[in-house]
């Protein structure tokens, strides 16, 4: 048989290990769409958003710092599909629990942060099984490892772009399953297309007495001797942790808030991706030429500056020109017949003093009416019922009922439909 005949079989096992990689990783990327917007969904909290999305990022750094003597011992085939397993089922777990009814925000937080849990172990034991393989293969190294690096990048692009669009037409939790059922597949492409390496020809690592603690210690200690690899876990720590909050809190939000859609959302994250990949070729190009700390301190204090002078359009989304707020507008003109026009927050506000002026000047009924009134910006729905100027119950809202000779002052404004 041929070398051109054999080759197929020989790359057999990276074929298999891309192919899963390209699999995990664009479920991982529609994971960062989907989380963050199904906990906006349930609680309306940016704090709560904010909360899950810190735990999963500490929880995922801290699982990969301790993981390395664990990797070693169970191998790296098994450390990948275990990852993989183990975060596809946290991740079902979400929307099922919340059919259920059973998923309070305790409960979401523990299944976000077992979903991320072994994400980085999963990641760097991928990388391990990278030279084995390539070596199968008759293959490079560099080459080998740069084809793992593009097959994550264009999963990265594609992903938030689709799971945008899953929860845009799906929802939420149809993307979690999705992601559920895009896991259990890498790990069974993993399992029966990527042979282990063979250990029994490598010598055996040295490990010093004691066990996981003493290897764990070992690890702390070079990295705290080593200035480089201090100065370098430190900053990207650092840098990471603002990603991770960028993307999981501050753009989610203004997605929701501002555009209003989850498909929007995906197509921020791409455009982060391409700028990441864009950034990578152009370095890839110039870098060889400018000086490497002067590079990483430019790059990072130009994105740092160009967050701080962006300024937000609105306030907190419902400013006069978001697309939240036109949509409110408009759905409060219909609901009102007109009580309420459909353009910015202070025509609305004295539209609806307005209408409940009309309302108790000629048209009142005999027994209770009621009277709703909102704060400039709390507004979806807004009706006066009870015999008021529309004429029977309003929609559905936080309604106070007053008698018929209430002074004024007790028609306290609420707050309705909060969205």
């Amino acid at each position: 048989m041929s070398h051109g005949d054999d080759a197929p079989r020989r790359r057999a096992g990276l074929t298999a290990l891309l192919t899963a990689v390209a699999i995990a990783s664009v479920g991982e990327a529609m994971m960062i769409v989907a989380v963050p917007w199904f906990v906006l969904q349930t609680t309306g909290s940016v704090a709560r958003t904010g909360i899950v999305v810190a735990v999963a990022s500490v929880g995922a750094g801290a699982a990969g710092f301790a993981a390395g003597p664990l990797i070693d011992r169970w191998g790296f085939k098994p450390t990948t599909v275990v990852s993989y397993l183990f975060g596809g089922t946290a991740a079902a777990g979400i929307p099922l629990l919340h059919t259920l009814g059973r998923l309070d925000f305790v409960t979401l937080v523990a299944l976000v942060l077992f979903a991320s849990l072994l994400d980085i172990p999963g990641v760097t034991a991928v990388t391990g099984l990278v030279p084995a393989l390539a070596g199968a293969a008759r293959m490079p190294l560099e080459r080998a490892n740069g084809l793992l690096t593009a097959v994550r990048q264009v999963s990265q692009l594609c992903g938030p772009a689709l799971g945008g669009l899953g929860v845009a037409l799906l929802g939420t939790a149809s993307v979690l399953l999705i992601n559920a059922g895009v896991c259990a597949l890498a790990a069974l492409v993993i399992t029966a297309g990527v042979s282990a390496p063979d250990r029994s020809a490598a010598p055996a690592p040295e490990r010093p007495a004691g066990g996981y603690t003493a290897e764990l210690r070992a690890g702390l200690r070079t990295l705290r001797q080593h200035r480089l690899l201090r100065t370098l876990t430190a900053s990207s720590t650092a840098f990471n942790g603002l990603d991770s909050g960028l993307a999981g809190v501050v753009l989610v939000t203004y997605a929701y808030q501002h555009l209003g859609s989850a498909g929007s959302l995906g197509v921020l994250l791409t455009a982060f991706g391409i700028g990441t990949a864009a950034g990578s070729l152009a370095f890839a190009v110039v870098g060889h030429r400018l000086g490497r700390r002067r590079t990483f301190l430019a790059a990072g204090f130009a994105a740092g500056l160009l967050i701080a002078f962006r300024r937000p359009a609105g306030r907190a989304g419902r400013g006069r020109g978001s697309r939240r707020a036109a949509a409110d507008r408009r759905a409060a003109a219909r609901d009102t017949g007109g009580a309420v026009r459909a353009g910015g927050g202070r025509d609305r506000h004295r539209g609806a003093v307005r209408g409940a002026a009309r309302g108790d000047r000629g048209r009142r009924a005999g027994g209770r009416r009621r009277v709703v009134a909102y704060r400039p910006g709390d507004l979806r729905r807004l009706s006066v019922g009870g015999g008021g100027m529309l004429g029977g119950a309003g929609p559905a809202g936080d309604v106070r009922r007053h008698g018929r000779g209430a002074p004024a002052s007790r028609r306290s404004m609420t707050s309705i439909d909060r969205l």
